[in-house]
């Protein structure tokens, strides 16, 4: 990826995102979130920094609730080893690759595929697909997951944030 172009994404980026998202997969009860990301970026080493908190929406059955943190890096260092590395509240450690980044029309798509999970035996794979609307300020989001009892990757979250100015 040429310089200009992460200065261009980390600038976008840079900041606070909300707004909300949809969980679902085969072996737990769909659900609604709310969220808040927050981007932090060192433009001279092509790094950058992120926290993401989701909360669990209010239901008749259930009250609203911390849901999932984890905080992780996003490196541009290299230009063929580009990833991101995070780490769970609960302990799990993910690395994934960026397969590909693309902007085209203002707006940058980023799909990351995961090479390495430690510290959760549940987990076989995972990805990640961003989309951030400069025109907009919108970020929306898949993440897709394999399990060791769904072996075919699945659609688990689906997210639309807003920046916050």
């Amino acid at each position: 990826m040429r310089n200009f172009e992460f200065k261009t994404l980390s600038n976008l980026l840079e900041g606070s995102w909300k707004g909300e998202g949809s969980g679902f997969f085969p072996t737990i009860q769909d659900f609604e979130y709310t969220e808040l990301l927050r981007f932090g970026c060192d433009a001279e080493r092509a790094v950058i920094h992120y926290e993401q908190k989701t909360w669990i929406k209010p239901t008749l059955s259930n009250t609203a609730r911390s849901a999932h943190w984890e905080s992780g890096f996003i490196s541009f260092e290299q230009e063929a080893n580009q990833f991101m590395h995070n780490v769970h509240a609960n302990g799990r450690m993910e690395s994934l690759a960026l397969q590909n980044i693309s902007c085209q029309n203002g707006v940058f798509e980023l799909l990351f595929l995961s090479n390495y999970i430690k510290n959760d035996e549940r987990m076989l794979g995972s990805g990640r697909k961003w989309q951030i609307d400069a025109a907009h300020h919108t970020l929306t989001y898949e993440m897709s997951m394999r399990t060791q009892a769904i072996k075919n990757q699945q659609l688990h979250l689906t997210a639309h944030l807003k920046k916050e100015f």
